[in-house]
Protein backbone atom coordinates (compact mmCIF):
# COMPACT_ATOMS: atom_id res chain seq x y z
CA UNK A 1 0.00 0.00 0.00
CA UNK A 2 1.29 3.46 -0.90
CA UNK A 3 2.06 5.76 2.01
CA UNK A 4 -0.25 8.79 2.11
CA UNK A 5 1.79 11.98 2.08
CA UNK A 6 1.02 15.54 1.09
CA UNK A 7 2.74 15.18 -2.29
CA UNK A 8 3.52 12.25 -4.56
CA UNK A 9 6.59 12.19 -6.82
CA UNK A 10 7.29 9.45 -9.33
CA UNK A 11 8.91 8.79 -12.68
CA UNK A 12 6.17 9.10 -15.28
CA UNK A 13 7.93 9.37 -18.65
CA UNK A 14 11.18 8.62 -20.41
CA UNK A 15 13.39 11.37 -21.82
CA UNK A 16 12.22 10.40 -25.32
CA UNK A 17 8.57 10.82 -24.35
CA UNK A 18 9.37 14.19 -22.74
CA UNK A 19 10.91 15.27 -26.06
CA UNK A 20 7.79 14.04 -27.85
CA UNK A 21 5.52 16.12 -25.56
CA UNK A 22 7.59 19.27 -26.18
CA UNK A 23 7.54 18.60 -29.95
CA UNK A 24 3.75 18.21 -29.88
CA UNK A 25 3.43 21.47 -27.93
CA UNK A 26 5.67 23.36 -30.36
CA UNK A 27 3.36 22.36 -33.22
CA UNK A 28 0.55 24.34 -31.59
CA UNK A 29 0.06 28.04 -31.01
CA UNK A 30 1.64 29.63 -27.94
CA UNK A 31 -0.58 31.78 -25.72
CA UNK A 32 0.19 34.05 -22.79
CA UNK A 33 -0.52 32.29 -19.51
CA UNK A 34 -3.62 33.55 -17.73
CA UNK A 35 -4.94 33.79 -14.20
CA UNK A 36 -8.44 33.63 -12.79
CA UNK A 37 -9.10 36.73 -10.72
CA UNK A 38 -12.15 38.81 -11.45
CA UNK A 39 -12.50 36.81 -14.66
CA UNK A 40 -9.88 35.14 -16.82
CA UNK A 41 -7.11 37.60 -17.64
CA UNK A 42 -3.41 38.01 -18.24
CA UNK A 43 -1.41 39.80 -15.57
CA UNK A 44 2.37 39.81 -16.12
CA UNK A 45 2.90 41.01 -12.53
CA UNK A 46 1.43 37.71 -11.26
CA UNK A 47 2.28 35.18 -13.98
CA UNK A 48 4.60 35.20 -16.97
CA UNK A 49 5.05 32.21 -19.29
CA UNK A 50 3.84 30.81 -22.58
CA UNK A 51 1.34 27.95 -22.63
CA UNK A 52 0.34 25.36 -25.22
CA UNK A 53 -2.90 23.39 -24.97
CA UNK A 54 -2.42 19.60 -25.26
CA UNK A 55 -5.02 17.58 -27.16
CA UNK A 56 -2.91 14.54 -28.11
CA UNK A 57 -4.83 11.50 -26.84
CA UNK A 58 -1.73 9.43 -26.04
CA UNK A 59 -0.39 12.21 -23.80
CA UNK A 60 -3.81 12.70 -22.15
CA UNK A 61 -4.16 8.98 -21.41
CA UNK A 62 -0.67 8.83 -19.90
CA UNK A 63 -1.50 11.82 -17.68
CA UNK A 64 -4.69 10.05 -16.54
CA UNK A 65 -2.74 6.89 -15.75
CA UNK A 66 -0.31 8.93 -13.63
CA UNK A 67 -3.17 10.53 -11.70
CA UNK A 68 -4.97 7.21 -11.24
CA UNK A 69 -1.90 5.41 -9.90
CA UNK A 70 -1.05 8.24 -7.49
CA UNK A 71 -4.39 9.36 -6.05
CA UNK A 72 -3.32 8.07 -2.63
CA UNK A 73 -5.89 10.38 -1.00
CA UNK A 74 -8.64 8.38 -2.76
CA UNK A 75 -10.41 11.55 -3.89
CA UNK A 76 -13.60 10.95 -5.82
CA UNK A 77 -12.80 11.87 -9.43
CA UNK A 78 -14.32 11.65 -12.85
CA UNK A 79 -12.69 9.18 -15.21
CA UNK A 80 -11.80 9.55 -18.89
CA UNK A 81 -10.26 12.49 -20.66
CA UNK A 82 -13.38 14.48 -19.64
CA UNK A 83 -11.85 14.61 -16.16
CA UNK A 84 -8.96 16.67 -17.55
CA UNK A 85 -10.39 20.15 -18.20
CA UNK A 86 -7.07 21.45 -19.43
CA UNK A 87 -3.67 19.92 -20.00
CA UNK A 88 -1.00 22.43 -20.92
CA UNK A 89 2.68 22.51 -21.68
CA UNK A 90 4.32 25.59 -20.20
CA UNK A 91 7.45 27.18 -21.64
CA UNK A 92 9.39 29.33 -19.19
CA UNK A 93 12.07 31.68 -20.45
CA UNK A 94 14.41 33.94 -18.50
CA UNK A 95 12.42 36.01 -15.99
CA UNK A 96 9.19 33.97 -16.28
CA UNK A 97 7.46 33.00 -13.01
CA UNK A 98 4.10 32.45 -11.27
CA UNK A 99 3.46 34.00 -7.84
CA UNK A 100 1.96 31.91 -4.98
CA UNK A 101 -1.50 30.56 -5.85
CA UNK A 102 -3.72 27.50 -5.59
CA UNK A 103 -5.31 25.59 -8.46
CA UNK A 104 -8.65 25.37 -6.65
CA UNK A 105 -11.11 28.27 -6.37
CA UNK A 106 -14.85 28.82 -6.59
CA UNK A 107 -14.28 29.11 -10.35
CA UNK A 108 -12.40 25.77 -10.36
CA UNK A 109 -14.25 23.96 -7.56
CA UNK A 110 -14.12 20.58 -9.33
CA UNK A 111 -10.31 20.47 -9.40
CA UNK A 112 -9.15 17.74 -7.02
CA UNK A 113 -5.53 17.09 -7.94
CA UNK A 114 -2.78 19.09 -9.63
CA UNK A 115 0.16 17.61 -11.53
CA UNK A 116 3.36 18.95 -12.99
CA UNK A 117 5.72 16.89 -15.14
CA UNK A 118 9.29 18.08 -15.67
CA UNK A 119 10.02 17.95 -19.42
CA UNK A 120 13.41 19.74 -19.47
CA UNK A 121 16.82 18.47 -18.47
CA UNK A 122 17.51 20.07 -15.09
CA UNK A 123 21.04 21.00 -16.26
CA UNK A 124 19.63 23.18 -19.07
CA UNK A 125 18.23 25.95 -16.86
CA UNK A 126 18.60 27.72 -13.54
CA UNK A 127 15.83 28.88 -11.21
CA UNK A 128 12.22 28.10 -12.09
CA UNK A 129 11.72 25.91 -9.02
CA UNK A 130 8.18 24.86 -8.13
CA UNK A 131 7.70 25.44 -4.40
CA UNK A 132 4.81 23.83 -2.49
CA UNK A 133 3.67 25.29 0.84
CA UNK A 134 2.08 22.84 3.24
CA UNK A 135 3.24 23.21 6.79
CA UNK A 136 6.07 25.22 8.31
CA UNK A 137 8.70 24.43 5.67
CA UNK A 138 8.30 24.93 1.91
CA UNK A 139 9.03 21.92 -0.29
CA UNK A 140 10.75 22.04 -3.68
CA UNK A 141 9.37 19.78 -6.43
CA UNK A 142 11.93 17.52 -8.10
CA UNK A 143 13.52 18.89 -11.25
CA UNK A 144 14.39 15.44 -12.62
CA UNK A 145 13.32 15.09 -16.22
CA UNK A 146 10.33 12.78 -16.71
CA UNK A 147 9.24 13.00 -13.06
CA UNK A 148 5.73 14.01 -12.07
CA UNK A 149 4.53 15.54 -8.83
CA UNK A 150 0.86 15.32 -7.77
CA UNK A 151 -0.73 17.27 -4.92
CA UNK A 152 -4.20 18.33 -3.71
CA UNK A 153 -5.37 21.29 -5.84
CA UNK A 154 -5.89 23.56 -2.82
CA UNK A 155 -2.15 23.48 -1.94
CA UNK A 156 -0.45 26.88 -2.12
CA UNK A 157 2.46 26.82 -4.59
CA UNK A 158 4.53 29.02 -6.88
CA UNK A 159 7.09 28.93 -9.69
CA UNK A 160 10.22 30.95 -8.91
CA UNK A 161 11.66 33.19 -11.65
CA UNK A 162 13.72 31.40 -14.28
CA UNK A 163 17.26 32.76 -14.17
CA UNK A 164 18.94 31.04 -17.13
CA UNK A 165 18.02 28.73 -20.01
CA UNK A 166 14.49 27.54 -20.67
CA UNK A 167 12.19 25.20 -18.78
CA UNK A 168 9.37 23.08 -20.23
CA UNK A 169 6.75 21.47 -17.98
CA UNK A 170 3.36 19.84 -18.42
CA UNK A 171 0.60 20.82 -16.01
CA UNK A 172 -2.79 19.17 -15.55
CA UNK A 173 -5.70 19.12 -13.14
CA UNK A 174 -7.97 16.17 -12.41
CA UNK A 175 -11.63 16.98 -11.83
CA UNK A 176 -14.22 15.35 -9.65
CA UNK A 177 -17.53 16.11 -7.93
CA UNK A 178 -17.68 19.12 -5.62
CA UNK A 179 -17.06 16.88 -2.59
CA UNK A 180 -14.03 14.86 -1.58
Amino acid sequence: MTEVTTFQEFRLWSEDFCNHVVDVARQGAAHEAQIVAKGIQSDPDIRSTKRYKVLDTEILHRVLEGFDANNVWDFSTFWSTDSLPVVEVLHYEQGDFYLPHTDWSPYYSERKLSMTVQLSDEQQYGGGEVILYDGPDPWTVTQKRGYATVWPAWTLHEVKPLITGERWALVAWLRGPDFY
